[in-house]
């Protein structure tokens, strides 16, 4: 008799060493955040970090097209540290990878959570049962964000024109603040941008979050908080006018299909 086949998905593990997308995200300002605040208050903001990337991980970790059980995403804290890795290099890998921060990054804004973080790509060992995880990804996103001067997840030219990563609807061209100067980079927007539809009322919100983040923080922290602001505001207007762009474009489209008489009888 023939053995009767089931739909069950069978998890694919991953390989330990491949090119894959690398994101580090630096909560800010946590040394202060520890001298400054009971131990019990650290424990409650962290465990609110592991909450958002629990949620985010279980939305956006699987890919939902694959005939097995892939999971794309997994994330890592480490102190003030958090690690976001790709399977590989795939394209639902890459979708995954950005959908992901993009969420979390909004998560930890409304949780009151400064952060900026770097993305890169390339050769990732991520031994998980030895603990062994090393690569110049890691490196290229971890000096990347501690030049960049705002708030924010900004691109490493190793992913920037990975898999047509800037074509993303999450992912905006920024002149961004450094260290140094100013740099346009490629940028990974919070989720607030990815909502369909996007709404005035959420960003509103995001910005009023970020806006928030002042009470605690004066001089060049503050700085910090300008360029954020700028920052989203900027991408707002960009999406606004995507909208306005895409409307039009089907309003020329619905005018062409259906053609209004001009007055004359034919």
């Amino acid at each position: 008799m023939a053995k009767k086949k089931t739909n069950k998905k069978e998890y694919i593990p991953w390989e330990i060493t491949t090119n894959r997308f690398v994101g580090i995200i630096d909560i800010m300002g946590f040394k202060d955040l520890v001298a400054r605040n009971d131990h019990e208050t650290v424990y409650q903001m962290m465990k609110k970090v592991s909450h958002a990337m629990r949620v985010n991980q279980s939305v956006f970790a699987v890919d939902s097209e694959s005939e097995n059980f892939d999971i794309n995403i997994i994330m890592m804290t480490y102190s003030d540290s958090i690690m976001i890795y790709s399977r590989d290099d795939s394209e639902s890998s890459q979708e995954n990878f950005i959908a992901s921060i993009s969420a979390l990054s909004e998560d930890l804004f409304k949780d009151g959570i400064p952060h900026k973080g770097g993305v890169a790509f390339g050769k990732m060992t991520l031994d998980f049962e030895n603990s062994i995880f090393f690569g110049q990804p890691l490196i290229d996103a971890y000096l990347l964000q501690e030049e960049l001067n705002l708030y924010g997840i900004v691109a490493h030219p190793t992913a920037e024109f990975e898999n047509e990563f800037y074509e993303d609807e999450t992912v905006i061209e920024y002149n961004c603040p450094f260290k140094t100067g100013y740099a346009k980079h490629y940028t990974i927007l919070p989720g607030t941008f990815f909502a369909d539809p996007f709404t005035i009322e959420e960003f509103e919100i995001l910005y009023k979050s970020v806006s928030a983040l002042r009470i605690n923080t004066s001089g060049g922290l503050r700085k910090y908080i300008d360029n954020t602001l700028s920052y989203l505001t900027y991408s707002k207007d960009i999406y606004l006018k995507r909208i306005e762009d895409y409307e039009n474009s089907l309003e020329e489209e619905e005018g062409e299909e259906n053609p209004k008489k001009n007055g004359l009888p034919f």
